[in-house]
């Protein structure tokens, strides 16, 4: 195992912020982070790097926003920019904000309000397809996700998902924007969705039963704030925003992140609890309605984090330990797809508790990298960025910082890579003398 050396000085955040989220373009050539903080009004803003040396080639600031950009996403060829999360709007009125821009000249492509905290944003590579998922509706009105097309150089709104019930915790797109699966808080659980003449289309849905694994108890709900808006109520109410929160699936359980093959025959989905994960075939999940299998790995107390294969062949997946492997310890797992089952190929145990990030596969999905580490307002540790061999879950590559860190992201060649953390700092890695001997 290496320790990890980072390619750049670190970039800093404004005094007390933190980098909440991360991606890198294809190559690592551009990379962005998003600032955030809890219950802070601040200029929050999304940030631009040179992947090569850590410069800033922009920033989009959200002037007197509130908590912040929740999560960025980036083109595959860096041309273009997308974060979200929570705006405040003036007179106690709290929303969702959902800002892309042209990465060149900082044009801005869509500035849109939304009802709730924007959780996660998918875009097609070439960026022509973007789709942005949201908590309940807080404020009473607004969709659960925001479709969009770029055309003649900015986004346009598409027809979207209304369903003020339920809340869109996690999204994936496949490659050429036709196939969308969305996880929720609520019933159901998983919706997969086609996009047919720009409009978005219930084409199977699936709720975690009743009875399988144990529910989304206290402990879960601690480890898990910043995921669920739910669990940010406190905060929420505080602020006196409107609605009531929805209700969970039948068994108290809910995804918590998906996954989705580049053309969009398989997916996945991480549930919360010991429930581990669910891996679904398109066709199998049209007709039947059910995953082809799901697969819980022994000793974890939840999940947070899942990326499937290329070609839907195996998937890695990050949980929460429980006490029986110690204090604080997370477990990282491929498992294997053979139609019908799920086989574990292999556990890797890591320190502290994985979190997630874009995509943890790369490099022809040799790779896969992941942040570690327990937020403020639970029980805050230190944070650890991970690089991993796909093949057998060796470790290659660590560092450590001296908070949690949330996001991690290798570019898709596996040739660099962006974290964000707690301690304010984005830090920037390459291959070449950490990792490059695995690919």
């Amino acid at each position: 195992m290496t320790d990890m050396t980072t390619a750049w000085p670190p970039y800093a955040a404004p005094s007390g912020l933190w980098f909440n989220t991360t991606d890198s373009d294809a190559a690592g050539t551009v990379v962005a982070g998003g600032t955030f903080k809890f219950d802070t009004t601040a200029n929050f803003g999304l940030y631009l790097l040179n992947g090569t040396d850590g410069s800033l080639l922009r920033s989009d600031l959200w002037t007197g926003a509130v908590d912040g950009v929740f999560w960025v996403k980036l083109s595959a060829d860096g041309t273009l920019a997308a974060a979200g999360g929570w705006q405040n709007t003036g007179g106690g009125v709290y929303q969702g904000r959902l800002r892309a821009i042209r990465v060149s000249d900082g044009t801005v492509l869509v500035d849109q309000q939304t009802g709730s905290r924007v959780n996660q944003i998918a875009m097609t590579p070439d960026g022509r397809w973007m789709a942005a998922g949201c908590g309940a509706t807080y404020s009473g009105s607004g969709q659960q996700i925001y479709l969009y097309q770029l055309v003649d150089g900015a986004y346009v709104a598409l027809g979207g998902y209304t369903n003020s019930a339920v809340s869109i915790q996690t999204l994936a797109m496949s490659d050429d924007g036709k196939w969308i699966i969305a996880g929720l808080y609520g019933s159901p659980s998983v919706i997969l969705f086609q996009n047919i003449d720009r409009m978005l289309v219930v084409y199977a849905s699936w709720t975690i039963p009743a009875g399988t694994g144990a529910d989304a108890g206290a402990e879960d709900a601690a480890l898990d704030v910043r995921r669920t808006v739910q669990e940010h109520r406190a905060a929420l109410q505080s602020r006196q925003v409107l609605g009531s929160e929805p209700a969970s699936g039948s068994s108290g359980a809910y995804t918590k992140f998906v996954s989705i093959t580049p053309d969009g025959a398989a997916m996945a989905a991480v549930l919360s609890g010991t429930n581990g994960v669910a891996y679904f075939t398109r066709a199998n999940f049209i007709a039947n309605k059910t995953p082809d299998w799901t697969f819980a790995p022994a000793n974890i107390s939840t999940s947070s984090n899942v990326s499937i294969s290329a070609d839907g062949s195996f998937l890695v997946m990050g949980s929460n330990g429980n006490s029986s492997l110690g204090d604080k310890v997370g477990v990282v797992c491929r498992v294997d797809n053979h139609g019908t089952s799920g086989s574990l190929a292999w556990t890797t145990p890591v320190e502290y508790f994985p979190n997630p990030c874009n995509h943890m596969l790369a490099g022809n999905d040799q790779l896969l990298g992941f942040g570690t580490g327990e937020p403020d307002g639970s029980a805050l540790t230190p944070g650890r960025y991970y690089v991993l061999n796909a093949a057998d879950g060796t470790i290659l590559g660590r560092f450590k910082t001296d908070q949690m860190n949330w996001p991690f992201q290798l570019s898709a060649d596996g040739q660099a890579a962006i974290g964000g953390s707690d301690d304010g700092n984005m830090y920037g890695f390459n291959a070449r003398g950490n990792w490059d001997n695995a690919i």
